[in-house]
């Protein structure tokens, strides 16, 4: 328990650039995402009033955000082949917006379903 600890003070140490290549790299190792959902998902909002999807790539750092307005949420697994062929059609249709890895003292990294698609066929690219 002691490691899983310190890997998550670790990763919490990281910009938000590091975390989301963390993201990018165990979305792809794991075919898994995590949102929060408490019967309906956690979103965030912008200062343009677009939705955002918060995700993270492990259930312990979506934990870490069921806070405040959030506190009766749950990590919810998403597989990423549901993700992949449904969530980002649908995020792009309903103009959903996407935060990778927010953090309690964080923001994360907000970008478009589609630059999230790239990013992840690139990474599961070399797993193949």
């Amino acid at each position: 328990m002691a490691d899983t600890n310190k890997k998550i003070e670790n990763i919490l140490k990281m910009n938000d650039d590091e975390r989301y290549d963390y993201f990018i790299r165990k979305v792809a190792d794991f075919e898994e995402i995590w949102g929060l959902s408490d019967d309906g998902w956690a979103l965030l909002g912008d200062n343009n009033e677009n939705r955002v999807l918060p995700l993270w790539p492990e259930k312990e750092f979506a934990e870490l955000c069921a806070v405040d307005q959030w506190k009766d949420y749950k990590p919810e697994l998403i597989e990423l082949d549901n993700f992949l062929e449904k969530w980002i059609p649908g995020m792009t249709n309903d103009k959903t917006l996407v935060n990778i890895f927010s953090t309690p003292n964080a923001k994360g990294i907000v970008i478009t379903p589609n630059d999230l698609l790239s990013d992840l066929q690139e990474e599961l690219e070399q797993y193949e």
